[in-house]
Parts: C-alpha cells; sequence; structure tokens
C-alpha cells in the first residue's frame, strides 16, 4: 500500500512539475515577442535611414490616387484578420484541442508577416485584438495558449505604423479596426478590465503617438453636427484629402455605448464607433462591421454612404463563390485570413490586391 502510495505522488509530483513547465513556457513567449518587437524596431529605424525607396502607391491601385471625385467610401481596401498574430508554440495549440476542438487548434496554426512588410505588400487595412496587461495595451489573440504576437506592445506598433506612414509619401489611408477583448482573462492574471478611463488613455495614446496622421470623428463633424446624417445627406472626404492618414476604428462588441459616452458629440473621440446592422442608425454610425456576406444588407449600408468591412472568408475557410460576393456586395473593407500578408505562403490560397483586380493565386506547397 505504501509503495503504491509512493509512486502516485512522485507520478502526481512529476505531472504537476511538467504542466507548470509548460505554463511557464508559454507564458515566456509574450516576453521573448516583446524582445522581438524592440529589435525590430529598432532596425526599422536603421532601414528607413540608410536611403530607403518608398513604394510607389499605383502599384497597388487601379485609379488615380489623385482623383478628387473619388470619395473614401468608393474604393475597396484589402485586410488582414487577425493581422498581429504569429503562429505560436504547439503545446499552446494542444491546450485548444484540450479545452475546444482539435480542428480549431489546427486551424489557428498559421501567423502573419510583420505589419510593416504587410504594408509593403499592399495591406492597407488590419484588425487588432487589444487587451489591457498591467498598466500597457496589448495584442494577442487567446492569453497563454495562443499568444504570440507580431507587436505584443501596442504603443511600438503604432511607432512602427507611423514610421511607415511618414516615409511612404501619398498612401491612401490605412484603416485599422480595433476589437477590445475580454475573454480568457483568467488564463493571464496581469490582465485588466478595460472601462471608461482605459478608453480615454487608448484615445490620448493615440493622438499623441500619430499626431496630424490620425483622422478621427472631429475632423468630420463640429459639436453641432450628428455623424450619422453627416455621412448619409454628404458623405466622406475626398480620397486626396485623407492620403496619409490613419484611421481607428472600435469594433463593435461591448464598448460603443462606454466609448460614445465620453463625448456624444465625438469631438474628443480618437477612433470612429463601429456598428452592426440595425433597423435603426445610432449617431455615431459611420463604419459597418458585417462580417456574413449578406448581399442586401451591405447594399442598403453602402448606398448610405457607410464604409462596410466583410469577411472574405469565414472559420479559416477559403470560398471562391463567397469571395466573389463579397467583391460584388461593394464592402470597402475585404477581410481575410488567407492574405499575402500570411508568414506561410506557401501552404495557402492567397487572395492580394492587384493592379487592376482582386485576385486568388494558388500556390502549390
Amino acid at each position: 500500500m505504501k509503495k503504491i502510495l509512493k509512486i502516485t505522488v512522485i507520478t502526481l509530483t512529476v505531472v504537476i512539475a511538467l504542466f507548470l513547465m509548460i505554463v511557464l513556457r508559454l507564458y515566456m513567449v509574450r516576453s521573448y515577442d516583446l524582445s522581438l518587437q524592440k529589435r525590430h524596431i529598432s532596425s526599422l529605424n536603421d532601414y528607413y535611414d540608410e536611403n530607403y525607396e518608398q513604394i510607389e502607391e499605383n502599384v497597388f491601385l487601379d485609379f488615380d490616387i489623385y482623383n478628387n471625385d473619388l470619395a473614401l467610401n468608393e474604393i475597396q481596401i484589402l485586410a488582414s484578420h487577425n493581422s498581429y498574430k504569429k503562429k505560436g508554440p504547439a503545446i499552446g495549440k494542444f491546450f485548444i484541442g484540450l479545452g475546444d476542438s482539435f480542428a480549431e487548434a489546427n486551424a489557428l496554426k498559421y501567423g502573419y508577416k510583420n505589419i510593416t512588410e504587410q504594408l509593403e505588400l499592399g495591406i492597407r487595412s488590419f484588425e487588432f485584438d487589444l487587451r489591457y496587461r498591467k498598466d500597457t495595451f496589448e495584442l494577442t489573440h487567446v492569453p497563454l495558449v495562443d499568444p504570440s504576437s507580431q507587436a505584443v506592445n501596442f504603443e511600438l506598433l503604432l511607432e512602427e505604423i507611423m514610421l511607415y506612414s511618414t516615409h511612404q509619401e501619398n498612401h491612401i489611408p490605412i484603416i485599422i479596426l480595433v476589437e477590445i477583448k475580454d475573454d480568457w482573462m483568467m488564463l493571464d492574471p496581469m490582465l485588466k478590465n478595460i472601462e471608461k478611463d482605459q478608453l480615454s488613455l487608448l484615445d490620448q495614446l493615440l493622438k499623441d503617438k500619430l499626431k496630424d496622421r490620425l483622422f478621427s470623428p472631429s475632423d468630420m463633424i463640429t459639436e453641432n453636427e450628428i455623424l450619422k446624417d453627416k455621412i448619409m445627406s454628404e458623405g466622406w472626404p475626398s480620397l486626396t484629402e485623407v492620403l496619409n492618414k490613419i484611421i481607428f476604428v472600435l469594433h463593435p462588441g461591448s464598448f460603443e455605448q462606454t466609448y460614445y459616452d465620453i463625448d456624444q458629440s465625438l469631438q474628443s473621440q480618437a477612433m470612429f464607433i463601429g456598428s452592426r446592422h440595425q433597423e435603426e442608425y445610432a449617431n455615431y454610425a459611420s463604419f459597418f462591421v458585417q462580417n456574413d456576406v449578406d448581399m442586401n444588407i451591405i447594399s442598403e449600408l453602402v448606398e448610405n454612404n457607410f464604409i462596410v468591412r466583410t469577411r472574405i472568408d469565414s472559420n479559416l475557410i477559403f470560398s471562391q463563390d463567397r469571395y466573389q460576393d463579397a467583391i460584388n456586395s461593394g464592402a470597402q473593407i475585404l477581410t481575410t485570413d488567407f492574405s499575402i500578408g500570411r508568414s506561410d505562403l506557401d501552404l495557402v490560397d492567397v487572395i492580394y490586391l492587384n493592379k487592376d483586380k482582386m485576385i486568388v493565386q494558388k500556390v502549390n506547397s
């Protein structure tokens, strides 16, 4: 009996020690990625200082960038989904498989090039999952189990985007969807809730880092105007008016009202507030997230001058029909998990913006 008990204790000790080692290994991913990000930013400063040759924006466009008759809502741009994500350690995916499904875990085995490389490939819209850790805004997909990120520190990421923008003359607006995450917080005790004060801190960070490159609601309306009405009656500025601008949009979820209540005139907010389709548009309506390619809903929104983000693909599965429907719907932001910004291009279908049309190219492994 004592022998069995001893074996049981030893086995449990080994299992617990192994588990703790795995958890420690996963927690170390964040620190490692952060160190890589810092080195990346340092190398970018050298990169731009050493005779950098900017990329001609027209390489990615099928329209005249200086056409004053073309409004911001009259172009379609390619967006990457979970744009910061790296493939990450296999052990994390194993835990996802245990907690959810191994099909989901397998689907998450992908990652992107860094944001500068994506920008240089023509990506002009991104989606970032934002969390508040200690007193810092960070980007990660799922804490602990899928944590690896090209841009752990959000402030450093803003510096990276600003570096590109200031060295790339006359780029079309870069539109960034920020999805504030508050799920799976129990996996990282350092994570904190994002509330009104944190949203105000986020606004200030955007203003401090992006300065006059930031295009905000107050650039479109005065204190006595309603953004929804202005857009529906007059539309968006011409593309030439917003060249070199960076636009942030708060992804619809649980934070729209809190953010809107900071200042309902929208004169203070750095970000536009995203909406989901409903019968009555909110006063802050401007950008809509309509992930399902519902042609009727998207057409209605586009006809009312709103900018719509939709998904070319769903659940990491590419469909040619859905891809074509997304383009034909008129949605202006076309988001995909299979963009040219992926870091494993030899294994996936690649969607990219080429001179005169969106192209799907099958790349054989």
